[in-house]
């Protein structure tokens, strides 16, 4: 059974290591305060994984009503519909605190 702890643990995703060695089509990015990550509607290109800080996401109705959907942390990823082939944005992003 120890065994089978082990494996696991070395077959865990990282992100602090994934993140460790940045390189091609990786890179770190710092957004201020109220700063917007993306906007609804945006090309949907990138995956982003919060290491510190809040995020606010949002989106606004046909008739203009904004709605906050969500508040992620340190340690959530947004944006990760662009992997399942999402062409555009679903929703808005902006930090809450600097991120």
């Amino acid at each position: 059974m120890k065994a089978t702890l082990s494996l696991k643990k070395t077959l865990e995703f990282s992100p602090k290591d994934f993140l460790a060695t940045i390189g091609t089509g990786r890179q770190l990015v710092s957004v201020p305060k109220k700063r917007a990550i993306f906007s609804q509607g945006d090309k949907a290109d990138a995956v982003f994984y919060i290491q510190k800080g809040r995020v606010r996401l949002s989106v606004v109705s046909k008739s203009g009503k904004e709605a906050t959907i969500g508040i992620v942390h340190a340690g959530d990823f947004i944006g990760e519909g662009s992997l399942a082939g999402q062409v555009l944005r679903m929703s808005s992003a902006s930090a809450m605190m600097r991120c």
